[in-house]
């Protein structure tokens, strides 16, 4: 028996009346309702389709937690046996950890309980700090001599950096070199970014990347695993600070990520 239903036997939401302006006496009334009603609409489909991906995402960790308990339970399994199921059942456990952090973490941030304190810090001593979390992998700074102090929640820019490496890591299959860096923009605002000489991003998934849950199916990264909430996550942190987040990649060469922070002087101009 299947752990979860299928996406049509999901429960039902509450049914609204939807009105349409021509219905109404009151034309402006009507209008007005109509709009109310289109925009619950909305809310609805994305209420639907973030549970359904939700709901996806937690039956592949929970399928495979409930066939290793199973058989573990076999008495005829050897030492070696055992400890493989182990290890699948330690794996999937990370995974909904990791799951829950994230989730909990976007919608901390939407909802606006996980606030923003900005300060103003050294962005060379954060990067140090980044890197150094991620030896002895081999991971090159290239800082400009003149980066200014910048602007936003320390701990917040931190948490952008640590997983922007760990993905630079994880595509990095063949242990290439990472890149870091950052630099001033004639805008006054520090460019921070992060490259690897990885897997890449094809070209058709590359418009949605910093969609929810979404993951690139390709055929060299089917064993590596991941919420497809890591780069949203990154996104809505940055632009918490005011910045903005993007990126460059080419298939099977590497990727570029990076995020733009104001300077402690432009912020406070």
């Amino acid at each position: 028996m299947p752990l979860f239903p299928n996406e049509s036997s999901l429960p039902s939401l509450p049914s609204h009346r939807l009105i349409d302006p021509v219905d109404e006496p009151d034309g402006e009334l009507a209008q007005t309702l109509f709009l109310e009603n289109q925009s619950l609409r909305e809310q609805i489909a994305r209420h639907t389709q973030l549970m359904q991906l939700l709901t996806h995402q937690l039956a592949t960790p929970l399928t495979a937690l409930n066939g290793s308990v199973h058989l573990l339970a076999d008495p005829a399994l050897n030492v070696n046996q055992r400890q493989e199921f182990l290890g699948v059942i330690e794996q999937q456990i990370r995974r909904l950890k990791e799951l829950l952090r994230d989730m909990v973490a976007l919608h901390d941030l939407e909802t606006g309980k996980l606030e923003t304190q900005p300060v103003s810090f050294c962005l060379r001593r954060l990067l140090e700090e980044a890197t150094l979390g991620f030896a002895p992998y081999p991971i090159t700074s290239y800082l400009s001599s003149n980066l200014p102090d910048v602007w936003g929640d320390r701990w917040q820019v931190s948490q952008v950096l640590v997983n922007l490496l760990s993905n630079a890591i994880k595509y990095s299959p063949n242990g290439h070199p990472i890149e870091v860096g950052a630099s001033l923009e004639s805008s006054g605002w520090v460019q921070v970014w992060v490259k690897d000489y990885g897997l890449g991003i094809p070209e058709a998934d590359q418009p949605y990347l910093f969609e929810r849950f979404y993951r690139v199916k390709h055929r060299d990264r089917q064993e590596i695993g991941g919420t497809g909430l890591g780069l949203s996550l990154c996104k809505l942190l940055v632009e918490n600070q005011g910045g903005k987040m993007g990126f460059e990649s080419t298939h099977g060469k590497g990727s570029r990520f990076y995020f733009t922070l104001p300077t402690t002087e432009t912020a406070n101009r």
